[in-house]
């Protein structure tokens, strides 16, 4: 693996603008414990593997869930939209996002040294990528108020590991529901039965997209990993074709969130995949989909009756 010496840190931390030195932190931290697990994954005791496992996932729970939607919120969503002369360096650190997310939420008891030492190696090499391309592309392209905005990022409570997906509420709906849900309800029912809608997220948020098709009455669909994964490195070569019939066929018995299509779309050209967000509205489905959006929320329609912003509420 690439060397990152002490020095390096120092350099990096030293020429960082002052609204990115904070991840920049997070950043050194993050290659050191990813230097560690490849360590142990190489070279441990099984007993030291297992630990190995163990601070991963608590490392996903507690800090890098929250330092990917920091950077997705704060630098990638504005990248993307207003520097898109750029776009095949996000739509390549994008994917790495999602890579990591995948992997790091497949460890468990099962996990063998060389998933281990997989998640560790992307882990450096992404981190990496942000560091020497990513960060000083943005210290020379951001505004200074873009790059205020980087340190007024606040964090979202750390999803839950989903694994089950109730269709029908099973628990009063807590205070922060109240803020949005409505919100999203109304305009689900304002809609026409066999058209789609867009519900644009302040951040990437499984658990919410969960919690709006149990109160929407939807069946939930994850699509990266239910008809991306099983195709592991082919992915990315699913055409818009494949990806409308794949959703008609989700929606021909019952209305669906498709969660997890950004997935897909980041490998598109950015005018196919906007053309493809438009289309998308314009559709005749089976029964209703809504599609979440995060980083991509700039290829919505501005004030589309299809659309529905949520960008502005406070949700936990």
């Amino acid at each position: 693996m690439t060397e990152y010496t002490e020095q390096d840190r120092q350099d990096l931390e030293r020429r960082r603008a002052e609204q990115l030195r904070k991840l920049t932190e997070e950043h050194n931290d993050c290659i050191s414990f990813a230097d560690e697990l490849v360590r142990v994954a190489e070279e441990g005791s099984e007993s030291e593997v297992v630990a190995g496992i163990t601070k991963a996932e608590l490392y996903n729970r507690m800090e890098l869930e929250e330092h990917l939607q920091h950077e997705e919120q704060t630098i990638l969503a504005p990248l993307v939209q207003e520097y898109p002369e750029h776009m095949p360096l996000c739509i390549r650190i994008g994917q790495e996002h999602g890579s990591l997310r995948m992997q790091v939420e497949r460890l468990g008891p099962q996990t063998s040294r060389e998933d281990l030492a997989r998640f560790g190696r992307l882990l450096k090499s992404h981190t990496l990528l942000e560091e020497y391309e990513l960060f000083p592309l943005i210290e020379k392209v951001f505004t200074q108020e873009q790059l205020d905005l980087v340190t007024g990022f606040v964090p979202f409570k750390v999803a839950e590991k989903v694994t089950s997906f109730p269709r029908q509420r099973t628990e009063p709906a807590s205070e922060a529901d109240k803020n949005w849900l409505p919100v999203v309800e109304r305009h689900f029912r304002s809609q026409q039965p066999q058209k789609s809608s867009i519900v644009l997220f302040p951040g990437y948020r499984p658990e919410l997209c969960v919690q709006m098709a149990e109160h929407l009455g939807l069946k939930f669909y994850d699509y990266r990993k239910e008809a991306m994964e099983p195709l592991g490195t082919k992915a990315d070569s699913i055409n818009p074709f494949e990806l409308n019939n794949t959703l008609r066929e989700q929606a021909a018995e019952s209305g669906i969130v498709a969660h997890n299509v950004e997935a897909l779309l980041s490998v598109m050209p950015e005018l196919e995949r906007r053309a493809w967000v438009r289309a998308f509205l314009d559709m005749q489905w089976p029964n209703p989909i809504v599609l979440p959006l995060t980083v991509f929320q700039g290829d919505a329609p501005v004030d589309h009756p299809q659309v529905c912003d949520i960008e502005l509420f406070r949700i936990h």
